[in-house]
């Protein structure tokens, strides 16, 4: 579920608001500076829709998008991070842009990978567990300090007639000194350890054993697909089913750097993880 265009905002075409907003910075001093350095546009889509095959009966769609894009990071254009959203988003080879995805909402017939001509707008919806699916996507900024900002994708869908809906929280942190997203492999030097210590905190965080989570035949934790940082804390992220079960959730495994042996510390992390956990330049 971690390309939500490409599976669950294949229904929603209109877009009804869009709007730029600022967030002024800081000065050392703790007082306002006069520079807006950071811009981010509003993005809200909403949607409903009809759908008619000729075996089934009508089903219903009622569908949410809505972002806050960042359009300006530190008085520059936040290419980088808009690509890594992007990616997030969709791994579509015709939605490489904002622009495109929004077109891709207003006028989905236009783009030849998805075929949207049984999809009828309408302006109501029944509600009908039965008949009724919804989806709601959200693009979040979840936090922002001087050094890093962390993106949260979260999505809900809920599919007519389904046991249950499903929901996943994907992550993109972004280093605003190098104006790059922060991969896995940046921040982690020794992946051994990193699982010892993602099975300790789940332990610690949920109560969970090996034997309550779902692993490969080799028994080993696989990697977080993934991670964020927030709060100069470490979060290894699984999505619901990927090592555990519907009714265990989604795993959010938190490494507290503080809480590590200073050499247990040093092998997990790589320097330029320290530095970003510890806010030193």
């Amino acid at each position: 579920m971690s390309k939500i265009i490409a599976t669950t905002l294949i229904l929603l075409t209109t877009l009804c608001a869009c709007n730029n907003g600022g967030i002024t910075a800081a000065s050392k001093d703790g007082k306002a500076t006069d520079t807006t350095l950071c811009q981010f546009r509003n993005i809200t889509v909403h949607k409903m829709y009809a759908y008619c095959d000729d075996e089934r009966d009508t089903l219903y769609f009622d569908n949410t998008f809505t972002a806050l894009w960042p359009e300006v990071i530190n008085g520059k254009p936040s290419t980088e991070l808009q690509q890594a959203l992007l990616r997030s988003l969709t791994d579509s080879a015709e939605l490489k842009q904002l622009d495109n995805v929004i077109d891709f909402l207003l006028n989905p017939g236009n783009y030849t990978e998805y075929d949207y001509n049984r999809f009828v707008p309408t302006s109501a919806v029944k509600d009908d567990e039965n008949k009724l699916s919804s989806v709601e996507v959200k693009v979040i900024m979840e936090s922002m300090t001087d050094r890093l900002l962390t993106y949260r994708l979260s999505s809900y869908s809920y599919m007519a007639g389904a046991a249950h809906g499903i929901y996943a929280n994907n992550y993109t942190t972004y280093d605003l000194k190098t104006e790059k997203a922060v991969s896995l492999a940046d921040i982690i030097a020794d992946t051994t350890l990193l699982r010892t210590a993602i099975l300790k905190s789940i332990k610690q965080t949920y109560d969970y054993g090996k034997d309550d989570l779902f692993l490969p035949d080799n028994g080993l934790l696989p990697m977080p697909r993934d991670f964020c940082i927030i709060d100069n804390v470490f979060h290894a992220v699984y999505q619901v089913y990927e090592i555990a079960s519907y009714a265990q959730g989604m795993i959010d495994a938190p490494i507290y750097p503080y809480a590590l042996k200073p050499e247990e510390m040093k092998r997990l992390f790589t320097p330029y993880a320290l530095e970003l956990l510890f806010c030193t330049d």
